[in-house]
């Protein structure tokens, strides 16, 4: 018998996902089927270190999402589509940008979501408004390659191993990461390993690095820290060889003089809560690669979230963006201010 059941709010997003409210819908038999997403609109100052100062406003991060769930027999079957309005962002558009399109049975995920570095590091960070360069200073940076096109997670007692569409398009193999995470009292971490086939002028090299990302519970407020460092990374941490990477950058650029380069990034975040519905962030990240003119990046930002409603945020934040690249474009100051309300 299909019933409509009144609205009620849950998890939309499978573990793969971060997640976030919906609305169920409909139930037909075992089968559920939920609404989700947001709403957000953004106004950013922008003062660059060179260039005119600008002010832009956008809702193209307001997103929607569709998931259904099922049970057969003994086994849980999910599907989860996303999309945003991200499309045609290069040319003044907002058309549907596709961001999820995966299902998982159990604890095997498989399609277009998140990859395995970003899942290594993102739930144990503080929280940004920067939606361009939410993770920078870890394995995750932020970038376009962020979900590819087609990803497989197996997760098993913390383990995730993940293989995803790779970098390389003339690559044997699949980018792929392995991840560990536990918690010791109040201290949560992901230890992660990742290797890849990267370019090195005509040929190739495998580049392998290693992540641990942490956060430890203060009371109401909580540390934040992450730490990494390996070869053939840039393409996801988004800095990369003399540049810092935009989303039509040629990505597959780790490697100079026909050798690829090491990278080391970190970041440090605090928490912390001034009521149940106010609290703050700070965060700072940077990232340094081993090249012959040491291009590195480094952001500073502090925030300020409030719950107006339960599911309505308002909030501010500032941050400063230093690079020493061969492309200064993105240096200096940004002042965002947003509502967000999740459904």
């Amino acid at each position: 018998m299909l019933y409509i059941k009144k609205l009620s709010f849950g998890l939309a997003v499978l573990g793969a996902c971060v997640q976030t409210q919906a609305i169920e819908l409909v139930t037909n038999g075992d089968t559920t089927l939920s609404i989700g997403g947001y709403v957000k609109a953004e106004g950013i100052f922008y003062s660059p270190d060179e260039g005119e100062s600008e002010f832009k406003g956008s809702g193209r991060q307001s997103r929607i999402n569709l998931k259904t769930t099922k049970n057969i027999e003994d086994k849980k079957l999910t599907g989860f589509i996303e999309g945003d309005f991200y499309g045609n962002a290069a040319n003044g558009g907002s058309d549907l940008r596709l961001r999820h399109a995966y299902a998982q049975v159990d604890d095997l995920t498989v399609g277009k979501t998140w990859n395995g570095q970003f899942l290594a590091v993102y739930p144990l960070l503080t929280e940004q408004l920067d939606f361009r360069g939410t993770g920078l200073g870890t394995i995750s940076g932020g970038g376009a390659y962020i979900r590819p096109d087609l990803t497989v997670h197996y997760t098993h007692k913390g383990f995730r191993f993940t293989a995803q569409e790779p970098v390389d398009d003339e690559a044997d193999l699949p980018d792929m990461v392995v991840s560990y995470k536990d918690n010791i009292s109040d201290l949560s971490y992901n230890l992660a390993v990742t290797a890849r086939e990267a370019k090195n002028g005509e040929d190739s090299d495998i580049g392998v690095g290693v992540s641990l990302a942490g956060k430890l519970k203060l009371g109401n407020d909580s540390l934040h820290a992450s730490v990494y460092n390996g070869k053939g990374m840039g393409a996801y941490s988004t800095v990369c060889v003399g540049k810092v990477l935009g989303s039509t950058d040629d990505i597959d650029c780790d490697a100079e003089d026909g050798k690829l380069v090491s990278q080391t990034g970190f970041t440090v975040g605090y928490r912390h809560k001034f009521t149940e519905k106010l609290m703050s962030n700070m965060r700072y990240g940077e990232i340094n690669v081993d090249d012959a003119v040491d291009t590195s990046v480094n952001v500073k930002s502090i925030n300020l979230v409030y719950e107006y409603f339960p599911d309505l945020d308002i909030g501010i934040e500032w941050r400063d963006r230093s690079d020493r690249t061969t492309l200064e474009v993105r240096k200096g100051q940004q002042v965002e201010i947003m509502a967000k309300y999740e459904f």
